[in-house]
């Protein structure tokens, strides 16, 4: 009787801790690339007029997909700086969550554009293009 009371037990906080942990999973894979910023907020590709806050970026075509990006959160990572200039940009906490509102020109020269609030949280403005890692962000 004490064996199946244990068993019971055990089983019930394996199930709890599975569940704990699929609830917490994440299962988009971090992506090297690198950010640049940008000042003009609107009008966007996705929103136009329609204000979406600071903390925001527009997409390169690596991860536009014909417009099915907007409105998608992404975590970026500062990892380390792309030039002499600011050797060490990335600031302690160097990551920031971003909603996408825009696609990036053509002439972008970073993977995500990130909003120059988005950029100043993780890395020393200065620096301009930083090297990153990304990953859709699922909450």
């Amino acid at each position: 009787m004490a064996l199946r009371v244990r068993y019971s037990i055990s089983l019930a906080l394996l199930t709890i801790w599975l569940t704990l942990l699929s609830s917490s999973f994440k299962p988009y894979a971090q992506v090297p690339g690198t950010a640049t910023y940008y000042t003009t907020y609107l009008p966007s590709a996705c929103y136009g007029y329609e204000d979406q806050g600071v903390m925001i970026a527009a997409a390169s075509e690596a991860i536009w997909n014909n417009g099915a990006a907007c409105g998608q959160m992404y975590q970026v990572n500062c990892i380390s700086g792309t030039n002499e200039g600011t050797p060490f940009p990335c600031w302690a906490s160097g990551s920031v969550v971003v909603k996408i509102v825009d696609r990036c020109p053509a002439s972008c020269r970073g993977t995500i554009d990130l909003s120059q609030e988005a950029f100043a949280s993780i890395a020393d403005p200065n620096s301009g293009v930083i090297h990153i890692t990304y990953q859709q962000y699922v909450r």
